[in-house]
């Protein structure tokens, strides 16, 4: 096959515009962007990874784990549209296998609270599948009914990565109609040796979605409402005394005063985390709540 010229000369230009493109990309900016306020933080984050070793999660502490972060979430889609008033709830996790386990919300759903129930699958090449849905039974959190929780959460194969997914339905009492609920979150896990115990930390971002019906000029959607920030402290047993701690802020909408957060807090009681049998079981304190955003 024959090539023209005027081929010849349209790849040659071709070639050239390429270069002076790699060159660009390449080169500083000329003019300076202003500093990013977000980049100290950002840094610490990353460093603060790198310099960890992976989780040590076994299969009862990931299905237990799966638990409370779907509980906390289903408490941070009910505030959107039914507020941030004080409230307090009892929380039980407990496993009854390395794949099975249950979290009871104020007692659970055989008595006016709410039960979710988690399943996590065996692991496969590229991570770990973990299923939580509302149990049978009228479920409520304090005044207003669950109607359907339905999560599907997982882990990377390392475990530093976890990721949750879910669709959450609430009964509005005043109408009796169904606020429809979108959860996504990315929380990264990574393990530090603190004199001498074993941490898992993570920190992580939510965003808490909103159905709105469609029309025939604009369909359905699940629209964002809320972005929360979270983060996370697991002590190891180890024979000793484990802990649990969880603080989830809301970043977006902002507080009419800037300083302080609708705030979920979930503080477990000491030594019972687990039975030193591998075995997963909370028993913990979660408080809905304005506070400070200060993270302690």
């Amino acid at each position: 096959m024959k090539t023209s010229k005027q081929n010849l000369n349209a790849i040659a230009l071709g070639v050239a515009l390429a270069m002076g493109s790699m060159t660009a990309l390449a080169a500083p900016f000329v003019v300076q962007p202003a500093p990013n306020p977000a980049a100290p933080g950002a840094v610490a984050i990353v460093a603060a990874e790198l310099a960890a070793a992976k989780p040590t999660f076994n299969s009862n502490e990931k299905v237990g784990l799966c638990l409370i972060e779907s509980t906390v979430s289903m408490l941070a889609a009910r505030t959107n549209d039914f507020g941030c008033d004080k409230a307090t709830y009892d929380l039980h996790v407990e496993t009854s296998g390395p794949y099975e386990g249950i979290a009871e919300l104020d007692g659970g759903v055989v008595v006016g609270g709410t039960t979710l129930e988690g399943r996590l699958f065996p692991t496969r090449d590229i991570g770990t599948k973990c299923k939580v849905d509302d149990a049978d039974g009228v479920n409520r959190l304090k005044t207003l009914e669950l109607v359907n929780y339905d999560g599907a959460h997982g882990w990377s194969r390392s475990n530093e990565i976890f990721n949750s997914d879910a669709i959450i339905k609430l009964k509005d009492p005043q109408t009796g109609s169904i606020n429809k609920y979108r959860e996504v979150d990315i929380k990264d896990f990574f393990k530090q040796v603190v004199s001498g115990r074993s941490w898992e930390f993570d920190w992580g971002l939510e965003d808490i979605k909103k159905f709105r019906a469609g029309t025939s000029t604009n369909p359905e959607f699940y629209y964002p409402v809320q972005k929360w920030q979270e983060l996370s402290w697991y002590r190891h047993e180890n024979g000793l005394e484990g802990g649990l701690w969880v603080k989830k802020f809301q970043v977006i909408p902002r507080s009419a005063s800037g300083a302080t957060a609708c705030t979920i807090r979930v503080e477990a009681i000491p030594d019972g985390v687990n039975n030193g049998s591998g075995q997963f079981t909370v028993d913990a304190t979660v408080t809905v709540d304005r506070e400070s955003i200060a993270i302690n």
